[in-house]
């Protein structure tokens, strides 16, 4: 019987880790939910990021390694024999086409998918799939959950204003995560003394950043950002004493290895995400409560937990940068 493979695109839109993982786990979910086939495909390259605290390819290249082992999903084996076809975001109505073209023409089909967000968009809870799957990898993520509140702060470089804008608002205000971080600590009834570790891709001091790809700093200025000397000035932020000072045990993590901060985001009992793929795929792998922006941008699984009602939503104006 001739079948259709699904595979992850890894040559079309190479950018961040955490958003390329997304789509490889809603391509995984597609396939499991959908009962067709899956080719597990890696990561090959991924934006260079201030947070990554790396200095060549080379270091890239060992921190690739590592994430794709980490997130390497069951295969299933390619025939021979294929007909390969690529697709940019998948729909279901493009899906049928393809399967009903396999049985007609009696071919195998190789897909390879840039963004599954056409479908999985749609069906956000086929996500649980790619979900249990990591879980069955790592039992301990739920039998030992951390009595802990994770908040994720993803803040960018820094935000972009006035004439120089050139890119669509796309990360909160740092003053959204108190207002939020409040709201869970009350639907929750925790204990004020509850421990909350606070991590963010904000530096942890303020300097100057020369990234090593070419192709970084141009997509920097593209949309705004200033260099002087292929260097790029940063300043850091004081979370604690600026925004979560209400909260006496909590700390901040700055910039802290991509995994660790993975780590500790999914096997914690509560989450906070921001608006990114990042702790998208941390909620997703996160078997407790899970709370999730109303502006994130992605899809809502059925188990999380809106952060505010929507009669009780602060007005907030996403920030421009990257």
């Amino acid at each position: 019987m001739k079948r259709v493979y699904l595979t992850y695109d890894n040559l079309a839109k190479q950018d961040g880790a955490g958003a390329q993982l997304q789509r490889i786990f809603g391509i995984f979910a597609v396939a499991k939910k959908l009962r067709l086939k899956y080719l597990h495909s890696d990561l090959l390259a991924t934006a260079e990021e201030l947070s990554h605290n790396l200095n060549s390819d080379k270091d890239l290249g060992k921190l690739l390694q590592v994430v794709n082992e980490v997130f390497k999903l069951p295969s299933d084996i390619l025939p021979a024999y294929f007909r390969e076809i690529k697709v940019h975001n998948l729909t279901l109505r493009k899906l049928f086409k393809l399967v009903l073209s396999a049985y007609l023409k009696r071919e195998n089909i190789l897909v390879r998918i840039c963004l599954p967000f056409g479908l999985i968009e749609k069906y956000p809870d086929w996500y649980e799939i790619a979900g249990e799957e990591i879980r069955k990898l790592k039992p301990e993520i739920t039998s030992n959950p951390k009595n802990q509140v994770v908040v994720h702060v993803r803040y960018g470089y820094k935000p972009i204003e006035g004439k120089n804008i050139a890119s669509s608002p796309r990360f909160l205000p740092l003053a959204y995560y108190p207002l939020a971080l409040a709201q869970l600590f009350a639907k929750e009834n925790l204990d004020p003394s509850t421990r909350v570790v606070v991590h963010t891709d904000i530096p942890k001091s303020s300097g100057s950043w020369a990234p090593y790809q070419e192709t970084k700093i141009a997509e920097l200025e593209s949309i705004g950002y200033e260099f002087a000397g292929n260097r790029l000035q940063y300043e850091t932020v004081d979370l604690k004493a600026d925004y979560f000072s209400d909260y006496a045990n909590l700390t901040v993590k700055y910039s802290e290895p991509i995994l660790e901060t993975l780590e500790e985001m999914y096997t914690s009992k509560y989450l906070l995400m921001s608006r990114s793929s990042f702790s998208y795929i941390a909620g997703i792998i996160n078997p407790n409560k899970v709370y999730i922006p109303r502006q994130h941008g992605h899809a809502k699984l059925n188990r999380w937990t809106w952060d505010f009602s929507e009669d009780k939503t602060p007005k907030i104006e996403l920030l421009s940068g990257i």
